[in-house]
């Protein structure tokens, strides 16, 4: 049994068989920076749907183990969004070499699961992708915690360590899919990224600590 463990049905992580304290998003979440309390239900739904569904599609597709006539077959209305993601394949040369994978950080006791770390346009990258605007749900940020759990985590995940070896520098993006098969990508370069996050990290244990938000804490939504 792996150290790190994702439970899907309860969308907790568990290291050690001990709940993680938080996930990225749930990071991210009780700092208010992801936040959909404006959205009305059904929209909202829609669209935790539509992410799900090719996020699953790309993941497949990218594992090369996707049957693409039957996605389409089954979810013509989501086949926009996966074109999006050939074309950003194809156009900027990205070839993915570690998908939905796990990270984990045993000092700040966070979780992870990032789309994709892979070779773009031939530098190392890590990209999150999505349905929607990347700012709303502060990729910045996401990505910057996910490469911070990648380096931590590399001690403890072989595949990860040589990734992170054969490429030292790892640049970040959100790619965003649109339904008419179109893309857009936005880098993210900036070190506060990663400095604003343990920041959040640290604030919420303060606050766990006085007995504020306690109820918002292993068992927040992964990401």
């Amino acid at each position: 049994m792996s150290a790190l463990e994702f439970d899907a049905t309860t969308h907790t992580y568990t290291l050690d068989g001990e709940p993680v304290w938080r996930s990225v998003t749930g990071v991210l979440k009780a700092a208010g920076l992801i936040n959909f309390a404006g959205v009305p239900d059904d929209i909202l739904a829609a669209a935790r749907t539509r992410g799900t569904i090719v996020h699953q599609a790309i993941h497949y597709y990218n594992i090369r183990d996707l049957d693409q006539a039957a996605f389409r077959a089954d979810f013509p209305q989501y086949a926009g969004f996966f074109d999006g993601w050939l074309n950003f394949c194809g156009l900027r040369d990205f070839v993915p070499t570690l998908c939905e994978h796990r990270v984990a950080s045993r000092r700040l006791n966070v979780a992870g699961t990032l789309d994709c770390l892979g070779v773009l346009d031939g530098k190392a990258a890590l990209i999150d992708f999505a349905t929607g605007e990347p700012g709303n749900v502060s990729k910045d940020l996401q990505t910057s915690a996910y490469l911070l759990l990648a380096r931590e985590w590399a001690s403890e995940d072989p595949d990860l360590a040589d990734f992170l070896d054969a490429h030292p520098v790892i640049h970040r993006y959100a790619v965003r899919l649109r339904a008419d098969g179109t893309f857009a990508i936005e880098p993210y370069t900036h070190p506060r990224d990663t400095r604003e996050f343990v920041a959040l990290v640290e604030a919420q244990r303060i606050a766990a600590a006085r007995g504020v938000g306690r109820e918002e804490g292993a068992h927040a939504v992964s990401g």
